[in-house]
């Protein structure tokens, strides 16, 4: 990996970087079903559950959505006593087909093992979610860490966060800031990479580099993007080990690249520890939350 003097995103004065912070959902995989689920069964469970109205929880989805980063985390602002573990069973596992709605994707696998940088999760989803999306891409030993919903909410707790009336999520800049510190990395030492507008500009606002995925377009708050995962490897060569080991990415999940270019390496260890993983165990160890 050439950072510094190559060309790209990487080469614009920024100090290299030393971890990649990834999202999960629309952003490592982008299947247009699983919003559309996720969506509905979150209104499902404000009628069946919390009492609201039908006629009034779509725009108070929204609303909440927008004001607070996500509904949950709107609902328990305004008052609303929620069981988390009752909410993701509802919202996420218990809704989703993962076997049929996500496939195994050797071509990103190949993509991110190939960067020699440790990679880490960062989700407001829940862990049983997280586990069961990467294990059926078939990326689960990807990734040094996770942080998701319930291990961000401890690591919240111990820093002082009311977590019994609140949910620390992205958006917040204050859940960037803590896991950074729990990386023990700077800011502007990591790259961060997600589907929403609105978690990039806050990221890049604490000084990270961003890279908001499902658009070719310029945005403000991040400085690249890309229609996909696979897009990585022609838009930052300098983070490739071996860029030149290519091979097609024909997917067949909806809504994805049909054709994209992968790079293949073996990562080496980083800190002591093989950036990544990509040692064939399957498992994602998750970062401690304190």
């Amino acid at each position: 990996m050439t950072v510094g003097n190559a060309p790209g995103p990487l080469a614009k004065g920024r100090p290299a970087p030393r971890v990649l912070l990834v999202d999960l959902d629309d952003t490592l995989y982008r299947v247009h079903q699983i919003p559309a689920i996720v969506k509905q069964r979150i209104q499902e469970y404000m009628v069946k559950k919390l009492g609201i109205p039908q006629d009034e929880v779509a725009a108070k989805t929204t609303e909440l959505y927008l004001a607070y980063g996500t509904t949950l985390a709107g609902l328990v602002a305004t008052g609303y006593r929620i069981d988390y573990d009752d909410w993701h069973e509802f919202v996420h596992q218990g809704a989703l087909d993962y076997d049929t709605l996500l496939q195994p994707d050797p071509s990103l696998r190949d993509i991110l093992c190939s960067i020699d940088l440790p990679k880490y999760i960062l989700t407001n989803a829940n862990r049983v979610h997280t586990e069961r999306a990467l294990a059926r891409m078939g990326l689960s030993d990807c990734f040094q860490g996770m942080f998701y919903f319930e291990n961000v909410m401890e690591l919240a707790a111990s820093h002082g966060f009311d977590v019994a009336h609140g949910v620390l999520c992205k958006p917040n800049p204050r859940i960037y800031q803590l896991v950074a510190e729990q990386l023990g990395v700077g800011l502007s030492e990591i790259i961060f990479f997600d589907d929403s507008t609105r978690n990039v500009a806050s990221a890049h606002g604490l000084g990270c580099m961003t890279v908001l995925v499902g658009s070719d377009k310029p945005c403000p708050g991040a400085d690249l993007s890309l229609p996909t995962m696979h897009d990585l490897p022609a838009a930052m060569p300098e983070l490739l080990d071996q860029p030149g080991l290519v091979h097609e990415h024909h997917s067949s999940i909806p809504g994805m690249a049909q054709e994209q270019h992968a790079a293949l390496a073996v990562p080496t260890a980083v800190g002591g520890a093989a950036a990544g993983s990509c040692n064939g165990s399957g498992i994602a160890v998750s970062v401690p939350a304190s």
